[in-house]
C-alpha cells in the first residue's frame, strides 16, 4: 500500500510538474511576441491615413482643439472621413477585412503634418480602423466615430415605432474630457442632449426624431483619461422617463444597475498606455 501510494504522489508531482513547464513556456513566448506599443512616426505613418483634403482643412497649432472652432472643425473631419469609408475602403487604407454586416468605427486624431509649410507647429487629422488600434494614448486628444444606422440595424423595430423617437446613451468609464463639449451643442437641442460625470465615467444621453440617414454617425471625443483600461457602452432607451430617471441618479452604480434592463449596442475596451 506504501509503494502504490508513494507512486501515486510522485506521478501527480510529476505531472504537475509539466504543466506548469508547458504553462511557464507558452506564457513567456506569448508576453516575448508582443511587441510594446508606440505612437512614435513611424507607427502612425503604418497605422494611419492622413487627411486626403488637407490643403482645405483648418490647420491646427497644437495635436489637440484649443478652441471652440477648432474642435468644431476636428469634428466635423472626423464625422464626414466616417461617413465616407466603406469595407473596401477599409481594406484598402488598412490592411483589415471587414464584413458589410459590421459596424464602421473610425479612430481620429491630430498628427504633425509633414507639408512644407511656413509654421513646424501644423497638424492635420488622421484616421484609422479603431478596431486595428491595440490601445489608446493616455493624454491625447481623439474622436471615435460609430456609425448609428449600423448600430441599430437590428433594432429598427424600436427606431421606426409610432413616435418615431428613440434615446442613445453613451458609458465612458472613465470619462472623456472635453472643454468644448457644452458650446458646441445645436443651441436647438440643449433641451435633448444630457450627460452627467461622475469620479467612474460619464453618461452622456442624446434623443433622436427618427434615421433618415444611413451615414449619421455618433461622434464620443475628448482627452483619454490617464487609466489603464478605458471602455465604451452604447444603449438603446426607447423611454424617455428612464432617461430621466438616469440622469437623476446621484451614483454611477445606480446608472448601470438601471440600464442592465436595455439592449448594448456597442462595447469597446482598449488598454491606455
Amino acid at each position: 500500500m506504501n509503494i502504490n501510494r508513494n507512486f501515486i504522489i510522485i506521478f501527480g508531482v510529476s505531472v504537475l510538474l509539466i504543466v506548469t513547464i508547458f504553462g511557464l513556456k507558452a506564457y513567456y513566448q506569448e508576453k516575448g511576441s508582443q511587441e510594446p506599443i508606440s505612437y512614435d512616426s513611424s507607427y502612425i505613418e503604418t497605422t494611419f491615413s492622413y487627411d486626403s483634403s488637407y490643403m482645405e482643412t483648418t490647420f491646427f497649432s497644437q495635436n489637440y482643439p484649443i478652441s471652440p472652432e477648432e474642435a468644431n472643425s476636428f469634428q466635423k473631419k472626423c464625422i464626414i472621413t466616417a461617413e465616407s469609408i466603406t469595407p473596401s475602403l477599409i481594406s484598402k487604407s488598412f490592411g483589415e477585412e471587414i464584413k458589410e454586416q459590421e459596424i464602421m468605427e473610425i479612430l481620429c486624431i491630430l498628427v504633425q503634418s509633414k507639408e512644407d509649410i511656413d509654421s513646424e507647429n501644423q497638424y492635420i487629422p488622421a484616421f484609422a480602423s479603431l478596431r486595428k488600434i491595440p490601445a489608446l494614448l493616455g493624454g491625447q486628444y481623439i474622436g471615435m466615430s460609430i456609425n448609428l444606422y449600423d448600430l441599430l440595424q437590428k433594432n429598427m423595430a424600436i427606431v421606426q415605432s409610432e413616435t418615431n423617437t428613440f434615446n442613445l446613451c453613451t458609458i465612458t468609464e472613465p470619462a472623456l474630457i472635453d472643454p468644448f463639449r457644452e458650446q458646441l451643442l445645436p443651441k436647438d437641442q440643449l433641451n435633448i442632449n444630457h450627460n452627467i460625470v461622475f469620479s467612474e465615467g460619464e453618461i452622456f444621453c442624446s434623443k433622436f426624431f427618427g434615421l433618415h440617414n444611413e451615414t449619421l454617425n455618433l461622434l464620443i471625443n475628448g482627452f483619454v483619461p490617464e487609466t489603464d483600461l478605458f471602455q465604451v457602452k452604447v444603449y438603446l432607451i426607447p423611454e424617455d422617463a428612464t432617461v430621466n430617471e438616469l440622469l437623476s441618479q446621484e451614483s454611477f452604480a445606480s446608472i448601470e444597475n438601471i440600464l442592465q434592463s436595455y439592449s448594448i449596442l456597442w462595447n469597446i475596451e482598449k488598454p491606455v498606455i
